[in-house]
């Protein structure tokens, strides 16, 4: 973050995303002041709080949009920023925690015990997010070791903290290295059961990395309009009688014409009408 051009970057996806609270690692400035914050932001209606690198490894950042979350309480470490407080029209305290996960084993066992105990002794609605640094199964990590430990005591932290896990859509995995010959899974969104209750529409995306060799990853509760869906299925139907031979029939009884795809969107409206 001391480069002007890392800084206009998040400039950049902090205003083309709507972004009201922005999570950062690895700032790598030891003296987290020098951090041109509001240069990052746009304008002057923002909060923030910061952690400094220990030499040329980690550092953190949050920058909110002041007119929509109100902190009261901080609680901060090398390895993670947590701020408490009010999200305008939500009742429950807001708790945001932004997550840089360690390299040794031993240290993240530490960090996963420290965040169950603050997540126990604090009530709200928890939005946990950032790198982790640890994976959940194999299938999260290609051209690298996978640590069967490290995975096991990650999903036992997911499990034992109550948070659930947000899949990403965008990209399959969210950091890419030595010319993106090795590709993990090591950025996510914890959240709160509550959360979703609140925001049932919320999706997260992977963004496209562009300067870091992390893809920067957006949660969005908006909800996105695609239309009216071509055909809506439920499972019910299917112990209707009679169900399966009215399928099976205008299935093979229709018609149609033209290329493959509006013939496949002909076949299902004839088949739903029926």
């Amino acid at each position: 973050m001391g480069e002007n051009y890392k800084v206009d970057w998040v400039r950049r996806l902090k205003t083309s995303h709507k972004c009201s609270f922005i999570a950062i690692q690895e700032t790598q400035l030891m003296e987290a002041e020098n951090i041109d914050v509001r240069s990052c932001w746009g304008y002057d209606e923002f909060g923030a709080n910061r952690v400094n690198a220990s030499g040329r490894s980690g550092g953190l950042l949050n920058i909110w949009d002041r007119n929509m979350f109100t902190p009261n309480e901080v609680i901060s470490s090398r390895h993670y920023i947590i701020n408490i407080g009010s999200w305008i029209s939500i009742s429950e305290p807001m708790i945001f925690a932004n997550i840089y996960g360690p390299q040794l084993i031993p240290e993240k066992s530490t960090l996963w015990k420290e965040l169950i105990e603050i997540k126990n002794s604090k009530n709200g609605i928890w939005v946990m997010m950032g790198d982790f640094n640890a994976l959940r199964h194999r299938g999260e990590r290609i051209n690298s070791n996978f640590c069967q430990r490290t995975a096991r005591d990650f999903n036992n932290f997911i499990h034992e903290i109550g948070l659930i896990d947000l899949k990403i859509g965008g990209h399959r995995f969210t950091c890419f290295r030595n010319s993106d010959l090795k590709l993990s899974k090591l950025d996510r969104f914890l959240v709160s059961p509550t959360f979703l209750n609140l925001f049932p529409h919320v999706f997260v995306t992977a963004l496209p990395r562009e300067i870091s060799d992390h893809c920067p990853i957006l949660l969005s509760t908006m909800r996105k309009d695609f239309g009216p869906s071509p055909f809506r299925f439920f499972n019910s139907w299917m112990f209707r009688e009679g169900f399966e031979l009215a399928f099976i029939s205008n299935w093979n009884n229709f018609v149609g014409y033209g290329t493959l795809d509006l013939y496949l969107a002909a076949k299902l409206k004839h088949i739903k009408m029926d």
